[in-house]
């Protein structure tokens, strides 16, 4: 299969999320597994493909000797490695430490797995906690807070405890990156033993941040964006080259255009591209109407209707012309339709970790946001 996501010695997928919950969107390639709500950190381990251990091996020269304070990263029941090489005071950190923080965390306060996993052969891990704090921006429009665990057996990357509202994978309603919420993460580098009390400690400003949280959604549900704002605002976000054409009409970067057709519910074909659409050839053209200030038509004006499945809730009362709807076609965006598509493990990683692509774009989506809420 194209994607990376580990698969178990069984065949099945390394990943698994809560009965009754919505299908993770690539659910139809990976099949992943289906845990009932409260179930032990034990079936989740089996389920998620979390049972296995990892083991800090010495890298060797080519005659056979060791080199020293130079080592690997091993799996323990398939010898997979899932970090070529480290040094220093790196300790593993084990699937099962994780668990057993979530299971106690749970336990106390109230909150549910709902989903776990492994990414690249088993190099990163994850399991993500719902903790029962949900508010209503409006029109529909529902928030949730979902504590975040990732576990890292590179050597390079340390592992992360945050506080966000999205879940993991799927449910692209609202979409929030670690990165997104740089305060709400807690770093543990791997050189120093995990201390379940710092990450419960840090996990404790969860309702904190979410109150804050939902005040900024509403206040960016309420603030109206001009298309010229719009405009700017995937600018800022997507990048991109822009290019002028015969007459000095300015064709936007791929990027900009499919936000803008996004933002208003149309599917989007790359103009020169044999399908090309007729809404398509329109956000260009209205783009570049926007760009030289000339009267545009609203977004009703468009020839094509809005496609299904297109950035669903873009047309609710709290994201039409709103800066809160600008930024979650971006997430949408990131997660369902990044610019460049490298496949569903690379693009899993990049949106569940934060630290590639998907994250990055969320990050300045969000920075754009809170900079139009001052302006």
């Amino acid at each position: 299969m194209s994607h990376e996501l580990a698969t178990q010695a069984d065949g099945t997928i390394a990943m698994a999320y809560r009965a009754g919950d919505a299908a993770p969107w690539h659910a139809a390639e990976t099949n992943p597994q289906i845990v009932e709500a409260g179930a032990s950190i034990d079936t989740w381990a089996e389920a998620a493909g979390l049972n296995y251990n990892v083991e800090c091996r010495p890298n060797h020269r080519t005659d056979g000797t060791a080199i020293p304070d130079s080592f690997y990263i091993e799996r323990t029941d398939n010898n997979h490695v899932t970090g070529p090489f480290i040094a220093g005071q790196w300790q593993p950190v084990q699937n099962r430490a994780i668990l057993e923080v979530a299971d106690d965390i749970r336990a106390k306060h109230g909150h549910d797995i709902i989903t776990a996993g492994a990414l690249f052969g088993g190099a990163a891990a994850w399991i993500q906690l719902e903790a029962g704090l949900s508010a209503d921006i409006g029109d529909g429009d529902t928030v949730t807070s979902r504590p975040l665990f990732t576990v890292r057996h590179t050597g390079r990357d340390a592992n992360t405890f945050a506080s966000v509202q999205t879940r993991v994978v799927c449910n692209n309603t609202l979409t929030f990156a670690m990165s997104e919420k740089e305060a709400d993460i807690f770093r543990h580098d791997h050189r120093v033993a995990l201390d379940p009390e710092a990450v419960e400690t840090a996990l404790g400003l969860n309702a904190e941040s979410f109150g804050a949280f939902v005040s900024s959604a509403k206040a960016m549900a309420a603030r109206a964006l001009t298309d010229a704002e719009a405009l700017e605002y995937f600018r800022a976000v997507m990048r991109g080259t822009e290019k002028t054409a015969d007459g000095g009409r300015v064709i936007h970067s791929e990027g900009v255009r499919k936000a803008f057709a996004y933002y208003t519910g149309q599917d989007f074909v790359a103009i020169g591209k044999e399908d090309e659409s007729d809404a398509a050839r329109y956000v260009s053209a209205r783009l570049d109407a926007i760009g030289r200030n000339v009267a545009a038509g609203l977004p009703e004006d468009i020839t094509a209707p809005p496609a299904d499945g297109i950035n669903p809730g873009h047309d609710l009362a709290t994201t039409r012309g709103t800066v809160w709807g600008a930024l979650n076609t971006v997430t949408w965006l990131a997660d369902q339709r990044p610019v460049k598509n490298r496949g569903t493990a690379h693009n899993v990683a990049s949106n569940l970790f934060g630290d590639g692509t998907g994250g990055a774009l969320k990050s300045r989506a969000h920075k754009a946001a809170l900079e139009l809420m001052t302006a």
